[in-house]
């Protein structure tokens, strides 16, 4: 599986820069939220996505929303996303 950061991380060579901390999130146009880090789903709807990340739990509200991949680091979420909010 393609991981963006990592991959970026291995590029750049540098080990004083931590790119890859804890977790990483993409959102493009508010189409597609591409999320690397997390720790496991907790609210699964078309309307609300809520999923753990090390230290807090991500919310993300909007629309038609579906998981389009899952994994156990990464997930790719599509639909229109209306807000990202982390607790």
């Amino acid at each position: 599986m393609f991981n963006f950061f990592s991959e970026l991380k291995s590029k750049i060579g540098d080990a004083n820069i931590d790119l890859y901390n804890e977790f990483n999130i993409i959102n493009v146009s508010g189409k597609l939220l591409y999320v690397e880090g997390h720790n496991g789903l907790t609210i699964l709807s078309p309307t609300t996505i809520a999923f753990k990340i090390k230290r807090g739990r991500v919310v993300v509200d909007g629309e038609n929303m579906f998981l389009k991949e899952l994994t156990d680091n990464t997930l790719m979420i599509q639909g229109k996303i209306s807000k990202t909010e982390i607790f």
